[in-house]
């Protein structure tokens, strides 16, 4: 492109011949005849002689325009800009009515950034020649680079009326409109300009960018790529193609588009954020995260380009990479709620229920209509163990995102648990009219079924989750204990084995099965599955202390101690392991052991009454009633109506009573009690067909509930996991008989009678 005082001289040139028919001032032949040898000079381009010539005559003949017009003319070739305006303006002084002197002295103005003066000069020189309308095309041009778009295409209009061919003033006229908004005018413009240019670059390019603003993807795409055809080294068009094409769906050709703008100008960092989302839009991830890291490094400012690397981050579980990038975004936003609300998710992932519950506050604040955040502290307020707080947030977020199944149901859970069972009823059948054939909801309904007693309808429930998903072995599992609970042993046996045929490799299946078996009274098939859980897994503790229990209520006293001692190696602090093993180890006559096991049961849980009791029997048979009492006064303190509480107090009166009689005897010491009542607790899991023993130790340790995601599944009031059966046998000093085949399974104790 030909620098602006090129264009000046050959503007000036263009009506020299006018402006030399004006009659000068009278000057001297010498002189004349020096101005005509600057003016040969000049054409030769022997710019020091054409100077040397024109300031000479400048000096002689100081009033007359045309010699400063020329001097100026010459000075401006010669880069010397300074100078010439002040010459242009020497010859406007002194000849104001100079159009064409004014007209150059507005382009140089115009090149120094004077666009104020230069637009002045350019609208006196239309006054004065209003009858030539190239004097308008400067001024169109420059009211375009003011922004005056409506001025610009006024004057450039004029210009293309007169002369409809002039391609440079129908391509300032084109841009001018574009420059407005009104693309439909500037394709046209565009259109006429190319049926007579189209070898022109920068007429494809401009035709294709307005093209693209008309969201005319195939034509702008045509055209960006006809301009490339021209000149392939200019990245923006590269860069401007990809987007054509992107909105063509064309993902492979845009991202090698963008590949080639960058590999021509690698320093864009919005090149680089584009190519990160085409990237991230054909699931390559990875590529997109390095697209927009670099997009950060080349730009660390650009908030949008940090959101996108954080939420791309968060999609792939980098939680800790996509908390730095949501962090970084509200370092320079901290008004982007979706910044706070995306890591309030992370926050709540990742167990810092503070943090979270921070963001979404953040979100709150800002906007108190925001359904999902309130929703969020919902959920936040459940992990934290918050029911009360929680159901509120629900409610609150409820009343602004109505549409919302899954809170509906979390709402429902969490007032399940406030034993608010008309409120859950209400919540969940607001979950199920939005959503019919939601399973979380549904499972939640069958669960609030079955507390309210209505077994048959959480059974029907169940089923139907099933209907549509056959193969969930979670489902089965619980409609198998649904099933139980109704005492439909036979139809629960069948679920369990089918959750076998669907789990063959899980030892949970077949431990799960041997419970439903050995609570139908089938202690050898429950074996044979507790056996086959243990060829599956020889550390799942459970099935150890399971096939211990079968072989307790069988009364093999040493197999039972032996498979509780590989239990307790697997899971030292199972209090169900250490209980059970000290009534097998009274089986096998080692009262000593007995104790230390439950001891240590009541060192893991000093709540656990059954091991008070327990206790309590033995020392009463060794006729330690020093023990005995404060061990019977235990379990009652914990259990004062519990299942051992009457036996308890008798065995109490027994000793009390034998302690009186005994004060006259000649030895003072205390006899054996009289036919005591000697009531072992049985062991039980908490889960067992039936419910277990409002006494009985905690079940064995299950998953619990998780961080909801954004899209939060339920929270779990009934986590799932491996079931220990309940233990068996009596704390008397000798060996229980066997009261029948599901002794180990009954809430009932065994009363040995001496």
């Amino acid at each position: 492109m030909k620098p602006l005082f090129w264009l000046v001289a050959l503007s000036y040139t263009a009506f020299l011949p006018q402006a030399l028919a004006l009659p000068p001032p009278p000057m001297p032949k010498p002189l004349l005849e020096r101005y005509y040898q600057g003016v040969t000079y000049m054409k030769a381009g022997d710019l020091d002689r054409a100077l040397a010539s024109f300031k000479a005559v400048a000096l002689s003949a100081p009033l007359d325009p045309l010699v400063h017009v020329s001097l100026a003319a010459a000075l401006q070739e010669h880069g010397d800009v300074d100078d010439a305006i002040a010459e242009y303006q020497r010859a406007i002084a002194l000849r104001p009515y100079d159009a064409f002197a004014r007209q150059s002295l507005g382009l140089l103005l115009q090149s120094q950034g004077h666009l104020d003066e230069a637009i002045n000069e350019y609208q006196e020189a239309v006054k004065l020649r209003p009858d030539t309308p190239l004097m308008r095309l400067n001024l169109g041009m420059a009211m375009r680079s003011q922004g005056n778009r409506d001025g610009a295409i006024a004057e450039l209009k004029q210009v293309v009326q007169a002369y409809p061919d002039h391609l440079k003033a129908r391509a300032q006229l084109a841009a001018a409109y574009q420059d407005k908004g009104e693309y439909r005018l500037a394709a046209q413009e565009y259109q006429r300009i190319l049926a007579q240019s189209a070898d022109n670059f920068s007429l494809h390019l401009n035709y294709a960018t307005t093209l693209l603003a008309l969201k005319d993807w195939p034509g702008a795409a045509g055209e960006f790529e006809k301009a490339l055809a021209l000149d392939n080294t200019v990245p923006e068009c590269h860069a401007l193609l990809a987007t054509a094409l992107t909105n063509q769906g064309n993902l492979n050709g845009a991202a090698d588009r963008l590949k080639e703008a960058i590999a021509i100008k690698g320093d864009r960092p919005d090149w680089h954020a584009q190519l990160g989302d085409i990237m991230a839009k054909r699931r390559d991830y990875p590529a997109a995260v390095e697209e927009y890291r670099q997009a950060q490094r080349l730009d660390p400012k650009d908030a949008d380009t940090a959101y996108s690397l954080g939420y791309l981050l968060q999609v792939g579980d980098d939680l800790a990479g996509a908390a730095g990038a949501y962090e970084h975004v509200l370092s320079l936003n901290p008004a982007n709620n979706n910044a706070h609300f995306n890591l309030g998710i992370i926050r709540q992932k990742q167990g810092d229920l503070a943090g979270a519950e921070k963001q979404f506050l953040a979100v709150v604040e800002a906007n108190p209509n925001d359904g999902d955040a309130l929703i969020n502290l919902g959920r936040t307020a459940v992990l934290k163990g918050n029911l009360e707080a929680a159901v509120g947030f629900y409610r609150q977020g409820l009343s602004l995102q109505a549409n919302d199944a899954s809170a509906y149901t979390e709402l429902g859970q969490a007032l399940t648990q406030l034993k608010d069972r008309a409120g859950a009823r209400s919540a969940l059948e607001s979950a199920l009219a939005l959503a019919p054939n939601d399973k979380q909801a549904l499972i939640a309904m069958a669960r609030l079924e079955q507390d309210e007693g209505n077994q048959p309808q959480a059974e029907r429930i169940f089923r139907r989750v099933l209907e549509r998903e056959p193969g969930d072995s979670k489902i089965l599992q619980e409609l198998a204990e649904c099933l139980d609970s109704q005492s439909k042993a036979e139809a629960a046996i069948e679920i369990y084995q089918l959750i076998v045929q669907h789990n063959p490799r899980s030892p949970e299946a077949y431990n799960n099965l041997g419970l439903a078996l050995q609570r139908h009274g089938e202690v050898s098939g429950a074996m044979a599955q507790y056996r086959s859980a243990l060829e599956i897994d020889p550390k799942f503790a459970e099935a150890h202390i399971n096939l211990g229990n079968t072989y307790l209520t069988q009364r093999i006293y040493p197999d039972a101690v032996s498979e509780y001692r590989k239990a307790l190696e697997l899971r030292p602090t199972s209090v169900q392991a250490n209980y059970n093993l000290g009534l097998a180890l009274i089986g096998v006559s080692d009262i000593e052991g007995a104790l230390r096991q439950y001891r240590e049961a009541l060192k893991l849980d000093a709540q656990y009454a059954n091991a008070y009791y327990a206790l309590a029997l033995v020392y009463m048979s060794q006729n330690n009633f020093a023990e005995a009492i404060p061990a019977f006064e235990a379990y009652l303190g914990l259990e004062p109506n519990g299942v051992y509480s009457e036996a308890a107090r008798r065995n109490l009166d027994t000793i009390k009573q034998q302690a009186m009689s005994s004060t006259g005897s000649a030895t003072g010491a205390a006899g054996p009690a009289s036919n005591p009542s000697r009531t072992a607790p049985t062991q039980a899991s908490g889960t067992g067909a039936g419910g277990a023993p409002a006494n009985a130790a905690p079940p064995a340790q299950r998953l619990g509930a998780t961080s909801p995601p954004a899209t939060a599944p339920p929270l779990s009031s009934h986590p799932k996991g491996a079931k220990v059966a309940p233990g068996a046998g009596s704390g008397t000093t000798t060996a229980p008989p066997a009261t029948g085949p599901g002794t180990a399974l009954t809430n009932s104790p065994e009363n040995i009678t001496h």
